[in-house]
């Protein structure tokens, strides 16, 4: 019996600091799941707007666009000519929107794994505090310019498509009457990833 009670002891004092040890992690691993939900919700928010609608206003934006410039020989009155330059002052945006979209996305997907990951590692204690800190850090960081960036994106693409709504009407009816009253065909612009032009 007299052996027994060190034993119970020491069993008790590793136990407790092994919890304090893992409750140092815990405010890290709960940032960690924080800043995960904060990522996620803002990719939500992100693939609010519709993909499709954004392929199809650029399609439309370009062709009448081109149209418009190629066949438009007399003056316009000032509101239309304030529509058609409303219309191609999206064009930029709509075409950035397409091209960078699954870079964003999937940047996005990858911050994710890498917090949850980190907060695995840290619940398994497969990673010491100091190297904790600075991964945490880093990630922190990467998550938090990801955030902001799709926030600027979705709220960017929306008023481009607000503009590109307001001002189609106009566009299209001009269209048809330098068109013999029909609509031209959609062409299909090319969308390159700026990477890709150099």
């Amino acid at each position: 019996m007299k052996f027994l009670l060190p034993i119970i002891i020491t069993a008790a004092c590793l136990s407790f600091l092994s919890c304090k040890n893992t409750h140092a992690y815990d405010k890290y691993i709960k940032e960690l799941d924080s800043l995960k939900i904060v990522v996620q919700q803002s990719v939500d928010n992100f693939k609010t707007v519709d993909s499709a609608s954004c392929v199809l206003a650029y399609a439309r934006q370009y062709t009448y666009s081109q149209f418009i410039t190629t066949h438009l020989k007399d003056t316009v009155s000032k509101t239309l000519a304030e529509n058609l330059q409303n219309f191609q002052s999206v064009e930029k945006g709509l075409h950035d929107y397409l091209a960078f979209r699954s870079e964003w996305l999937a940047k996005s997907q990858l911050s994710i794994t890498q917090l949850q990951n980190l907060a695995h590692d840290l619940k398994n204690g497969s990673i010491n505090e100091e190297e904790a800190v600075e991964f945490i850090n880093t990630e922190k960081k990467q998550a938090e310019t990801i955030i902001e960036e799709l926030k600027l994106n979705t709220e960017l693409i929306r008023k481009h498509l607000d503009v590109f709504n307001q001002s189609l009407p106009a566009c299209e009816e001009l269209v048809k009457q330098l068109n013999s009253g029909t609509l031209p065909e959609l062409l299909k612009p090319e969308v390159k990833h700026l990477s890709e032009t150099h």
